[in-house]
């Protein structure tokens, strides 16, 4: 019960968690027929920040994709209103630097992506001089965003896409770092912990499997609810040695195992038939019983098989004597 209310709370916890950190990301939406599919994305610590409602624009390649020189300029606007967005890869150089080329390119944001990976990284200015040049919003997102629309821009001359503000921006920057890796910390708790409910439930499974399938071993008493051997048709008497099959159904020890003994295929219940797996070790028996189970066992089961057929051995007796007498005249 208190693992049960432990996980419970460990869940509503990592669900108010991550609907905490989900207001700290912008997001990169783009429409693709009747589908708006959006990508986070995390503000740099440097340069303006988006306004609240967010922008649109064409998301255009850089020339060069690192931007660590002099990049091309984007199209001439048509209209004053049209905003042009630089896509750019991230690494070579610093982030200032390629924000910094995208702005002197004339691009009004710079949308910096990771290589080979959905990690998103927290851009900061190394360089002061730099940063208080910096004019342009900018932001970092993953590969996603740059190999969901590189068909597109592979077509035309940019995708147009709509960059949503976060709800709320940390302050001092470097509480966004914090939070940013704590993120990946809180992902990483939650494959762990799916990870040990998928291990539970294969423990617990595998040990209901192994207490379906075993036999167990069993000393009668009186009042038990087992009453006669359906092989040697015998009833149990007290101290007699008993397997219980998976099925329920029990026998003489030494009964049932002969009863295997001579089933050359398949092993099966004597009175339901059902198939039984006996190369799974049975429970242990009580240390009461002794170390010489196996021969008592054996001994019960001869003599109790002998019982439940007096009269078949009363008759191969008197065929015996009279064959002995036959040949004595």
């Amino acid at each position: 019960m208190n693992l049960r209310l432990q996980l419970l709370h460990f869940v509503v916890a990592a669900a108010f968690y991550s609907t905490a950190l989900a207001e700290v990301f912008s997001y990169v939406a783009y429409n693709d027929s009747s589908n708006c599919i959006a990508y986070r994305a995390l503000p740099a610590c440097f340069g303006p920040r988006l306004p609240a409602e967010g922008l649109t624009g064409y998301l255009m390649r850089v020339i060069p994709p690192n931007a660590c020189h002099a990049i091309e300029n984007p199209p001439a606007p048509r209209k004053a209103s049209e905003t042009y967005i630089a896509l750019i890869q991230g690494y070579d150089c610093s982030f200032v630097e390629k924000v910094l080329h995208a702005q002197q390119a004339g691009y009004q944001i710079a949308l910096v992506y990771n290589v080979d990976s959905e990690q998103l990284i927290t851009m900061t200015a190394d360089d002061k001089e730099i940063q208080q040049l910096i004019k342009i919003p900018s932001l970092f997102t993953g590969q996603s965003v740059s190999l969901h629309l590189q068909r597109t821009l592979q077509c035309q001359k940019g995708a147009y896409i709509r960059i949503l503000a976060p709800k709320h921006y940390l302050s001092p920057c470097q509480d966004n770092a914090k939070m940013l890796q704590a993120t990946f910390i809180m992902q990483d708790f939650r494959d762990i912990f799916y990870v040990i409910i998928a291990a539970i439930s294969v423990i617990i499974g595998l040990s209901w499997y192994k207490r379906a399938c075993k036999t167990k071993l069993h000393i009668y008493k009186p009042g038990d609810k087992y009453e006669t051997c359906v092989i040697c048709m015998a009833e149990y008497k007290d101290g007699d040695h008993l397997k219980i099959l998976p099925c329920s159904h029990a026998y003489h020890s030494a009964c049932i195992d002969t009863w295997f003994h001579t089933q050359p295929g398949k092993k099966i219940c004597p009175f339901c038939k059902q198939v039984v797996n006996i190369c799974g070790r049975g429970d242990l028996l009580p240390k009461q019983a002794g170390e010489d189970v196996n021969e008592e066992e054996q001994e019960h089961g001869d003599n109790a098989f002998r019982e439940g057929h007096e009269d078949e051995y009363a008759e191969e007796e008197k065929d015996d004597a009279s064959a002995v007498e036959g040949l004595m005249h």
